[in-house]
């Protein structure tokens, strides 16, 4: 995936919907992220929306007793 940086709240990605290289901007945050951590991002040509950014984990994680 090609990443030319031109701000933290706009970027160019490929778009899956316009099958090209596209502009991207992320929107107003409704999560309370601060301007350029949100990893919400919306193509600027037709609006199709990805999540870019690595996953964490939520709190430690269980393993299933071996019996």
């Amino acid at each position: 995936m090609t990443a030319l940086w031109s701000s933290a709240e706009c970027r160019s990605e490929q778009c899956a919907s316009c099958a090209g290289e596209r502009p991207f901007e992320q929107p107003r945050c409704a999560d309370g992220h601060e301007p350029g951590e949100c990893p919400d991002w919306a193509c600027v040509s037709c609006g199709h929306a990805v999540i870019l950014g690595s996953a964490c984990a939520a709190g430690p994680v269980r393993r299933p007793a071996m019996v």
